[in-house]
């Protein structure tokens, strides 16, 4: 078999696996940017809204629970909310394969940890696509 014919196959096959594996952390990025969570009180009264960040965006607060004390009403409001944080959470876990330890902002880790394998990613397969070349024409001279 060729050498050099055996080196760009090799070549094609590391940029092919690495456009796919881009592409799919590009498309888990833009799907963890999408998520929300909403939650609502166990009585049903007070639901809420949290978006990508798993930051408060809205919250409702229906007439009956005015009636409610202001105790009992932040308790209400409390309980929409983390129902709210929840449901973001079981999304992302779901997205992503694995339930983090713990982590208040799992998106914005998961962002930048995505960008830095992305970014060695790159390196490494510029690296050897560099050194492939180079060996190619070592051969080839």
């Amino acid at each position: 078999m060729d050498t050099s014919h055996s080196h760009l196959h090799e070549l094609d096959r590391l940029v092919q696996a690495g456009e796919r594996s881009m592409r799919e952390l590009d498309q888990a990025m833009r799907d963890l940017r999408q998520l929300s969570g909403e939650g609502e009180s166990r009585s049903g009264s007070v639901t809420a809204r949290v978006d990508a960040d798993s930051k408060l965006v809205d919250v409702r607060i229906a007439p009956r629970a005015m009636r409610l004390g202001s105790d009992e009403l932040s308790r209400e409001v409390v309980e929409a909310v983390r129902a709210a944080q929840d449901a973001h959470q079981r999304q992302a876990q779901d997205l992503l394969g694995f339930t983090p330890a713990g982590d208040e902002n799992l998106l914005a880790t998961f962002q930048r940890d995505l960008t830095e394998i992305q970014d060695a990613y790159a390196a490494e397969t510029a690296d050897r696509i560099d050194r492939l070349r180079r060996t190619q024409r070592a051969w080839n001279d």
